[in-house]
């Protein structure tokens, strides 16, 4: 399960980095029109759910950039690894992860402010079907190549 949860994430990663600026910012506006939608939120509540939505994906992106991206690449090598260098993967994966809980928590406590505890719920699952949709999107489009 972890490893199929792994290669998801390394597999969306490589997805969304292979996407040109203009996909992300169509993404973005499919991202906030389904979420929208899926939350049924009032005008009020959107006025102060995105910012705070906005704020922590930032910091999740910065995370991705700053540990993750040199986690998945010494993970490519990792047969190549020594004992030592595996250790000191598995250490920083850890921390990765630490990092990721503690954002997550931070995330909820601040959106608790904003919204209720079934739509912060309902944003987990759009979340999930948002990017089920473009996974599904894209491997349509490969198709079609």
């Amino acid at each position: 399960m972890k490893n199929s949860l792994l290669l998801y994430i390394v597999f969306f990663l490589s997805v969304t980095s292979l996407m040109s600026a203009q996909d992300d910012d169509k993404i973005t506006k499919m991202k906030i029109s389904f979420f929208t939608d899926q939350l049924d939120l009032s005008t009020k509540e959107a006025q102060q759910f995105w910012p705070v939505y906005n704020h922590h994906n930032d910091k999740y992106d910065s995370l991705k950039e700053n540990k993750w991206r040199g986690i998945v690449k010494r993970l490519k090598k990792v047969d190549e690894l020594s004992e030592a260098e595996a250790s000191k993967l598995l250490a920083d994966y850890r921390e990765y992860k630490r990092l990721r809980y503690e954002y997550r928590e931070d995330f909820i406590k601040d959106l608790k402010g904003v919204i209720t505890d079934k739509k912060i719920m309902q944003l987990k699952h759009a979340e999930y079907e948002f990017d089920k949709k473009l996974l599904d999107r894209y491997r349509s489009s490969d198709k079609k190549k």
